[in-house]
């Protein structure tokens, strides 16, 4: 799973494969160019199944770069957002997000990193630049424009990167549980490897989703949509691109843009000391939120109000009350 991915054990790495990839109807082929003029084709479809690679809903598609294949899925028209997972998932677990925010009016693009869902690409070598360039790629073929780019646990990292890298792409960054300098709390780090472990039974995992979520009564219903997106085949390549890239890469990115810190109150995972030391970091151009009665799956527990938190945010980039 997750931001602390160092907090995994190379025993959880191995991981578990949950779920069957739903098929797929391809509807129509584009192609153009990114920016560098590397030749791109996207291939789009509609997407109406379950399983870890496709969120229930919106059109699916490959953006297909230089050295890679890179999956979306997009719904809604408007102002884009795009959705980034974290570690070892599929975007599909955001599938409530992305929802509630299209219905406010924005297009929501969840994107699967290079190794997980559908998304392909070398493994060697890739740094946390080379997931941001992905992600780059597929704003660039869709004809996005400047973007809020939303990035979840791991995704946050690849945003920060982007941003980065890419600001003439990026209108804002929102951060969901915004880790990286302090370490998880002991019982939630063990935590992960119980959830991780593949000797272990739903009776083991559902013990220890306490840690993970505010309400423990919740943590059944979020588990179910959670491990439909597990993903271990990507671990192994996003460890090693966090891994070959320093913290001031991509920890607090000088410019002008501004960022949305949304973190759970009771984040065991990503303590809410990260977003505080963060926003000491980038000042002004940060707002943080922490948000009551939430956890570290702060996008499961509680989509609508992750999603109103992002809205009001927009709007007010935007000059709207």
């Amino acid at each position: 799973m997750i931001d602390s991915m160092k907090a995994m054990t190379t025993t959880s790495r191995t991981l578990f494969i949950i779920g069957a990839m739903a098929s797929a109807l391809c509807v129509t082929h584009l192609a153009g160019c990114d920016k560098k003029g590397n030749a791109v084709a996207t291939t789009e479809r509609a997407d109406k199944g379950a399983g870890n690679a496709a969120p229930g809903n919106g059109k699916g598609g490959i953006v297909k770069l230089a050295d890679a294949n890179i999956e979306y899925f997009s719904r809604g028209e408007g102002e884009a957002i795009i959705l980034l997972p974290g570690g070892t998932l599929t975007v599909g677990y955001m599938d409530g997000l992305a929802d509630s925010l299209a219905k406010a009016g924005y297009r929501v693009v969840g994107i699967n990193f290079r190794g997980s869902g559908r998304s392909t690409g070398p493994s060697e070598g890739v740094t946390l630049q080379t997931m941001a360039d992905d992600v780059a790629g597929v704003v660039e073929s869709l004809k996005l424009g400047p973007v809020h780019v939303a990035g979840n646990d791991f995704g946050n990292r690849v945003a920060r990167m982007l941003v980065a890298s890419h600001p003439e792409l990026t209108r804002s960054v929102i951060l969901l549980a915004a880790g990286g300098k302090i370490p998880p709390n002991p019982e939630a780090a063990h935590a992960l490897e119980v959830i991780f472990n593949p000797a272990s039974s739903e009776a083991d995992i559902l013990a220890v989703m306490k840690y993970l979520v505010a309400d423990p009564e919740d943590a059944p219903r979020v588990w179910g949509v959670f491990k439909l997106a597990l993903d271990p085949g990507v671990a192994g390549i996003e460890s090693a691109a966090a891994k070959a890239t320093p913290l001031n890469e991509w920890w607090a990115p000088p410019g002008k843009t501004k960022y949305l810190i949304l973190q759970g109150a009771k984040d065991l995972i990503a303590p809410p000391e990260n977003g505080v030391e963060l926003q000491k970091e980038l000042g002004d151009r940060a707002t943080l939120v922490n948000v009551p009665g939430a956890a570290h799956l702060l996008p499961l527990e509680q989509p609508e109000t992750t999603a109103s938190h992002i809205i009001s945010f927009i709007r007010q980039l935007d000059g709207k009350p």
